[in-house]
């Protein structure tokens, strides 16, 4: 069940600082930290391997993580996890499947939400589940636009309306 004990208005007041669940009501935080658990971490541990099941959702309060991609013996780096951010995201998606191996870069602290939970909670709430979900959809899409603008080196998007300044009359 999804009960639990009475949160705490850090937690409540914490939540309402992440980037995932920006919106929500003061009664929908409560029950996302009636779920939270908390949790600390070294620099150096892992807390998810690339091609893996996400079972859980950090929520980072302090400390940095870093998200990397391809070999372990050769990561590449993605980005950096900070406090206030959630991650993976991919433990949202249906296969669960992780698309970066996190790392702890420095030790720190977060709140955890077991999938399985966050899933129950938010078939009972569903307003929680939407605004969850409008929000991933949001953060993935600046996040791909950002990557995409990395791999063009940096000169940003081709326009619809920069692309008619440039295009030859006919």
């Amino acid at each position: 069940m999804v009960y639990s004990s009475s949160p705490s208005a850090f937690a409540i007041h914490f939540l309402s600082e992440v980037d995932l669940f920006s919106g929500l009501s003061a009664r929908h935080l409560e029950r996302l930290a009636a779920i939270c658990e908390d949790f600390e971490y070294a620099a150096g541990d892992y807390l998810g391997f690339q091609d893996e099941p996400g079972d859980r959702l950090y929520l980072v309060r302090s400390g940095r993580i870093i998200a990397a991609t391809g070999a372990l013996a050769n990561p590449i780096e993605v980005r950096t996890v900070v406090a206030r951010e959630a991650f993976p995201l991919a433990a949202l998606f249906n296969p669960p499947i992780l698309v970066t191996t996190s790392r702890a870069a420095t030790d720190g602290t977060a709140f955890v939400i077991r999938r399985v939970r966050l899933l129950e909670l938010c078939e009972i709430e569903p307003r929680i589940g939407m605004r969850i979900f409008n929000n991933a959809s949001a953060i993935l899409a600046s996040r791909y636009r950002y990557a995409l603008d990395r791999l063009a080196g940096g000169k940003g998007f081709a326009r619809k309306d920069a692309l008619a300044r440039v295009s030859p009359s006919p």
